[in-house]
């Protein structure tokens, strides 16, 4: 028997499988998805790999042997490595590097079952008692606490007796030599939610326009038909009950379902809903859990324990089958793409693997991607519209401040306008609550010198570094890196040091002036940073514990606080002024979700967008929520400029320590694409090679092209060409290839 085994080795070339003999010890063992460990290279050195294939014999004499099975189970099931040999292809990564997509967190690092060991009373209580007395007269102290404890209770953890009771670990093991004990092994999961923290939910009878949507997915649940559906729901429209009848159904016919959303939604209120309704069948899956929590996540779905899978980005490879239904919520935020290797977009392989599993396909948001809404419009999708919010309530009420006039007019200084303190006044008046949102954090968003004009920045990245006052730091928001505040100009030695733009921590100071009995909570990356941070604040918040939450984007998606009436947007120009042509649609999205926090309970919601340009379409067409209207306009925009969804933008990146060979590896790939433009009209246009507007991080140089063309996938073959030839020659020089970036910085 022969096995074919990917290798996790960074010096082989993309998609490099290698032939195994399987010995006869271990020939009951070897199956598809097990990790093994071989022999490879000059020096048969062991490497870890995982088996993807088995043959009864091999083109190739004399072949290795697997050394050893790492484990007892396949980490990656038949189905879920053809998805992963997709991955690869689609997004030019090793197979590997797909595989440990799909493989249980933590694995090359040992992480591995909890566990605790137990001792158990072996002998009679009198028995145990009066070898108690007789231990302690010979002076076995220890050994005697240990019985006197397990009289009292008959099993205790090692860590209980000793820490607690008196004993020690050599006193448990002579206690168990003589037969006075039992010691055993339990294995222990590390629970991620607590289901009594819940109350139990049903399904409550849907609106009318809930209704069409849930009996469209019924049927097709049970007649077990493969369909892409995209929904759009405005703010509070009752999406999530859709999709919990819908699971519910799916439940019902035997199935599983996987629950996918944005990192910044998979907050504790988006939990409390799938527990509340599917109890303990419910598991978990986000970045916030330690590589021991994920992995008993994972291994509760792959045991079958579970049949609903709730969680981010990496959710879509849970390693289940039978699933009837797929669904990603907030389907347009950027998060849903990997912005490292391999360099997937969960949509993408969401489709890819429902077509496979033959099941539903639901897409989901209040502010559809232009693209997404174009392919539901062109009848790719089945298209659903839920256009009133499930109480009949209407959508807030938005004013528009112009910043202009704050600042000229009123001589407001504040960064929060007249308009905006009067609506926080009357909410702190009456005991309702105020969400505020800015887009960016920390105190200044950079610090410059008045005198020479230099600005601060990261030592390591061409950006400028962050001010943050808590801890007087600034900080690099790129690639991690931190300093103590300046004083003095490092270039001209200048004490006339000032600190520009607003961050949340400056508009919580600012806050705290206006309103000095006000209580604020700031929900940032730099609050929320140690486990549970995310939690505590939300949880602090609907509790009555501050009257104001001001936060960036984690406070636009997912929270659903009935006495919210008052939403606020600081800076909305800073979501706008950017170079990116999905900038108006980010930009609306933020805002038409951001206000639809306000007024989700019986109290009509009102919110204040501040802005330097009023009259901005995004910005009136968000004040309106008008997403047909914004849909509209946009569509015609990307038609006359030719961008996506009429075209696919391949953006090439070239990194390195060496400036002049990352530019080199750059001119080289410009020049083959000029070539194969001249042959090829798929390919319409080249900007670059340049450097990229940010030319630096972590030390590397960096270098892009961006080309557009009519469908990604007939450039396909020459991309993969291009990037097999640049991994052969390995120089010190990496190379990104990325399809439909979310950024092309």
């Amino acid at each position: 028997m022969v096995a074919q085994v990917v290798l996790n080795n960074k010096e082989q070339n993309i998609d490099k499988v290698f032939d195994y003999a399987v010995p006869e010890g271990l020939s009951g063992r070897v199956s598809v998805g097990v990790r093994v460990s071989v022999p490879f290279g000059w020096g048969n050195r062991r490497v870890e790999g995982i088996v993807v294939s088995i043959s009864e014999a091999s083109e190739y004499k004399n072949l290795k042997e697997i050394a050893a099975v790492i484990g007892n189970v396949p980490v990656c099931d038949p189905e879920i490595l053809e998805l992963c040999l997709w991955v690869s292809r689609k997004y030019f990564c090793s197979l590997y590097q797909a595989i440990k997509l799909a493989t249980p967190p933590g694995m090359s690092s040992g992480v591995r079952e909890k566990s605790v060991k137990t001792a158990t009373l072996k002998l009679g209580r009198e028995a145990a008692f009066g070898i108690a007395g007789v231990l302690r007269d010979k002076g076995a102290v220890a050994q005697a606490k240990i019985l006197e404890a397990l009289l009292m209770c008959e099993t205790l953890p090692f860590a209980k007796l000793v820490r607690e009771k008196g004993g020690t670990y050599d006193a448990i093991r002579a206690l168990e030599k003589k037969g006075y004990i039992t010691i055993e092994t339990e294995q222990i999961e590390r629970t991620v939610y607590d289901e009594k923290k819940y109350e139990k939910t049903v399904a409550y009878k849907p609106t009318p326009e809930q209704k069409t949507v849930i009996e469209h997915l019924e049927k097709v649940i049970e007649e077990e038909k493969k369909e892409k559906i995209l929904l759009r729901g405005v703010t509070g429209s009752g999406k999530t009950e859709v999709f919990l009848q819908a699971i519910e159904k799916v439940i019902e016919k035997g199935k599983n379902a996987i629950m996918l959303v944005p990192e910044i939604s998979l907050t504790p209120q988006m939990v409390q809903r799938f527990v509340s309704r599917f109890g303990n069948k419910v598991a978990v899956i986000h970045s916030a859990l330690s590589n021991g929590e994920r992995f008993d996540q994972w291994n509760k779905i792959r045991n079958g324990e579970v049949k609903v899978v709730v969680g981010a980005r990496s959710a879509i490879f849970a390693p289940f089958g039978n699933i009837g239904i797929i669904i990603l919520d907030e389907e347009h935020e950027n998060s849903y793409k990997s912005e490292t290797s391999p360099r997937y977009h969960a949509i993408d392989v969401a489709e890819k693997r429902a077509e496979l599993e033959n099941c539903v396909l639901l897409l989901a948001s209040a502010t559809p991607s232009v693209s997404e809404y174009y392919r539901a419009k062109t009848g790719e999708y089945t298209l659903f519209e839920m256009t009133k919010r499930y109480n009949e309530g209407k959508m807030p009420e938005v004013d528009i401040v112009d910043m202009r006039g704050e600042l000229f007019g009123k001589k407001n200084m504040s960064p929060i306008s007249e308009k905006l303190q009067c609506e926080i006044q009357k909410n702190l008046e009456i005991g309702q609550k105020t969400i505020l949102f800015l887009n960016r954090r920390g105190y200044s968003t950079f610090v410059s010198c008045r005198e020479c004009g230099e600005v601060v920045n990261c030592p390591d990245c061409s950006i400028a570094m962050t001010y943050h006052k808590g801890k007087d730091l600034l900080s690099c928001h790129y690639c991690g890196y931190t300093q103590r505040n300046v004083t003095e100009c490092p270039s001209c030695g200048s004490s006339y040091v000032k600190y520009f733009g607003t961050g949340t921590q400056k508009i919580e100071e600012e806050l705290l002036r206006i309103f000095p009995s006000a209580r604020v909570l700031r929900m940032d990356t730099d609050t929320t940073s140690q486990k549970g941070g995310h939690e505590r604040i939300l949880e602090e918040f609907s509790k009555g514990g501050a009257d104001i939450l001001l936060g960036t984007q984690m406070v636009t998606k997912g929270l659903d606080f009935h006495d919210v009436t008052l939403v606020g947007v600081l800076a909305a120009d800073t979501s706008l002024a950017v170079d990116d042509f999905r900038a108006n649609e980010r930009g609306f999205s933020l805002f038409t979700q951001v206000c639809g926090r306000a007024g989700r309970g019986d109290i009509a919601g009102r919110a204040v967008i501040q802005t330097y340009q009023p009259q901005n379409s995004t910005i009136q067409l968000a004040r309106n929520h008008d997403y047909t209207a914004f849909y509209e306009n946009e569509i015609i925009q990307r038609k006359r400029l030719n961008y996506p969804p009429f075209c696919d933008i391949i953006y090439i990146m070239a990194t390195g320590e060496n400036e002049d060979e990352v530019k080199t590896v750059a001119e080289e790939m410009g020049k083959r694409f000029d070539s194969l433009m001249r042959k090829d009209k798929n390919i319409f246009s080249k900007v670059g090679p340049a450097p990229a507007p940010i030319a630096k991080i972590k030390n590397s140089y960096r270098y892009r092209i961006l080309l557009k063309c009519k469908d990604a996938n007939a450039a396909h073959g020459f991309l993969r060409e291009i990037y097999e030839e640049h991994e052969k020659g390995r120089s010190g020089v990496f190379l990104t290839i990325d399809i439909n970036p979310v950024s092309m910085y």
